[in-house]
């Protein structure tokens, strides 16, 4: 793995202090050793690389030539079924979508905004609990900041001071200046 160094201490008893006897060694990183480093790395990349070309290139092979070994009533068996397979898989991304624009549109009319509904919606359909509950918090904050704004808004401004009453004389206190 890596070099081992030993550091020997010995305590000398009228200072009380450790003397180290060998230095520890460290091993410096270099710019030569980084580019050592990412050569080997990019040679077992190419390396994978070209092992992962040469199993598609075989596999392509071997698909060919079960084809050609296939009977016509067999490709054309396999033709349906990969057909309907596709069939299904959109059938599927329909259902989705139906599902998703519903719960969307269902998240609307109780006031989300179109973004939170769509985000809803698609945290509905996928089943994932946590990111619907957040999305119903964010709209619960918002639709509380919109009620707070709103009462903000409908409130009268209130009377802040009082200089238009200081240059009336109060009658009550007239009435005491009076007498």
């Amino acid at each position: 793995m890596g070099e081992e160094t030993r550091v020997q201490e010995q305590t000398n008893p009228e200072q009380g202090e450790n003397v180290t006897g060998q230095e520890e060694q460290q091993e410096t990183v270099t710019v030569e050793s980084l580019s050592a480093d990412n050569a080997k790395l990019k040679a077992e990349l190419a390396k994978q690389k070209l092992a992962l070309d040469k199993a598609l290139h075989n596999n392509g092979e071997l698909t060919k030539q079960l084809r050609a070994k296939m009977t016509a009533q067999e490709q054309e068996d396999e033709a349906k079924r990969q057909e309907a397979e596709a069939f299904k898989n959109h059938m599927a991304d329909l259902e989705n979508f139906k599902k998703k624009t519903e719960a969307k549109e269902r998240y609307v009319t109780i006031g989300m905004s179109v973004d939170l509904a769509k985000e809803a919606a698609e945290a509905e359909v996928a089943g994932d609990m946590d990111a619907l509950t957040d999305v119903y918090k964010r709209h619960y904050d918002a639709s509380l900041k919109a009620s707070k704004d709103e009462w903000f808004k409908s409130r009268p401004e209130p009377a802040a001071g009082r200089q238009e009453d200081a240059a009336k004389e109060d009658p009550f206190l007239a009435g005491f200046s009076k007498a």
